[in-house]
């Protein structure tokens, strides 16, 4: 298959930490961004020079570890789980990376937006049924041609099946909400990308 392929042709990850971190994701079912969709986040802090990031949804803090460590960006990140926040800041510590991210142990929607300041990305990665109310919470904390990238848009596939669970089916329904309504958005140019778990990007007009 052309995945396969691909994932034996491109280069592998090789930094010690990452590499742990992923496996205590996998081994613990920590849900984290997928190899492909942190390649594809990195690529866009290159391309747009991106120098501060604000992310909800730390987890165990990969993503952002990730981007600190392969570009010259600072992060804002925000957790509202008390044990994965703790996880976390043990692995900023770790990666000696302190000064280039910054935890908050709080609830996205209940932080004020306004004490943050503004970043020329922002990441999208906490609760699927939350993601219209954190986009428009903190779309004004966007620099000018900032940009927003939001995971787990497809939600491994679900948003085209047929689900008889009503919890997940009330939860796959908002993703699928959260979909028609980024592309809408008249401010935004956005395009949805079959890549990770399904992501878009979104890049705020002049």
């Amino acid at each position: 298959m052309s995945n396969d392929y691909l994932q034996n042709i491109n280069v592998k990850e090789t930094n010690e930490l990452l590499v742990s971190l992923r496996s205590f994701a996998l081994e613990h079912k920590v849900p984290i961004i997928t190899e492909e969709g942190i390649n594809f986040i990195n690529q866009i802090i290159k391309l747009k020079n991106i120098q501060t990031v604000l992310e909800i949804g730390t987890a165990i803090a990969y993503s952002s570890i990730n981007m600190a460590l392969k570009n010259n960006c600072s992060i804002t990140t925000i957790e509202r789980d008390i044990d994965m926040y703790k996880l976390a800041k043990d692995n900023v510590i770790k990666a000696s990376l302190e000064n280039q991210i910054r935890i908050i142990n709080d609830d996205a929607l209940l932080v004020n937006e306004h004490d943050l300041g503004t970043f020329d990305l922002l990441f999208i990665d906490a609760a699927k049924s939350q993601s219209i109310k954190f986009f428009e919470k903190y779309k004004k904390n966007l620099n000018p041609n900032g940009v927003i990238i939001t995971d787990n848009l497809l939600f491994h596939d679900l948003v085209t099946a047929e689900i008889k669970d009503r919890n997940l089916r009330q939860l796959v329904s908002k993703i699928d909400k959260f979909n028609k309504f980024v592309v809408a958005q008249e401010d935004f140019n956005t395009y949805l990308y079959n890549l990770g778990d399904g992501m878009s990007l979104s890049i705020k007009k002049d």
